[in-house]
């Protein structure tokens, strides 16, 4: 029962960003919630040009059989894309629960860009931290962190959203983590210095040397890079 519970609810082992997140900040300024939006906006127009398409090759096969095949795949097809407007938001959950459930984690701004910054986070690779960690340095593009100087070395709290889990979890690997600001959630400033304090200053130290390596971490696929 113990395996099962840590296979279903990990975050009960990991550091948590107690805070109340205000749902209108979140819609103005979360980077993550706008790159859901053009999924879903995506996923309906893609639907839409395909179903035109199968009806138009339809009646330009004048109702013919071959007409018919082709409008279905065609229909089956758009209702998937469809379908994507709504699975994609509920997959991912509110965002309230994902900045409950989402370990805090150090984040530094690495670079400055004419059109944003890049972050990169010290994360934990790991599921199930009983069985040890897997230490790892990811990297975000961000275009703005409120309450947040663009500056190399600004320390920003973030949250480690984790995904795509290899193995359906057999190794104990998360293969996808992308740190995910506190500040695009609250725009309370002793919020940020709370949680910034939370995180034990060895974790910033330790990232702040390895800023060096975020060229290394973006080249990367996953834009996650394993720490030995």
């Amino acid at each position: 029962m113990a395996s099962d519970r840590t296979s279903r609810t990990p975050h009960e082992q990991y550091r948590l960003a107690d805070f109340p997140v205000d749902d209108a900040w979140v819609r103005k300024n979360n980077e993550s919630l706008a790159e859901v939006r053009r999924l879903q906006w995506s996923a309906g127009v893609l639907g839409v040009v395909v179903l035109a398409a199968g009806a138009g090759m339809l009646l330009y096969s004048e109702l013919a059989a071959w007409g018919w095949i082709v409008a279905t795949v065609a229909g089956v097809f758009a209702i998937g894309c469809l379908a994507m407007i709504w699975y994609i938001p509920r997959k991912m959950g509110s965002m309230a629960h994902t900045y409950a459930t989402s370990e805090l984690v150090p984040a530094i701004v690495a670079e400055v860009r004419p059109r944003g910054v890049t972050l990169l986070a010290l994360v934990d690779r790991a599921v199930d931290r009983s069985a040890g960690t897997l230490p790892a340095l990811a990297v975000r593009s961000c275009e703005k962190i409120p309450g947040h100087d663009a500056r190399v070395g600004e320390r920003v709290p973030c949250v480690a959203v984790v995904g795509n889990r290899s193995a359906r979890g057999a190794d104990n690997l998360y293969q996808f983590i992308s740190p995910m600001p506190v500040s695009w959630a609250t725009p309370d400033a002793a919020v940020l210095r709370r949680l910034t304090r939370e995180i034990p200053a060895g974790e910033w130290e330790s990232l702040r040397q390895k800023l060096d390596r975020v060229d290394e971490v973006s080249q990367t696929p996953t834009n996650l890079l394993p720490l030995d």
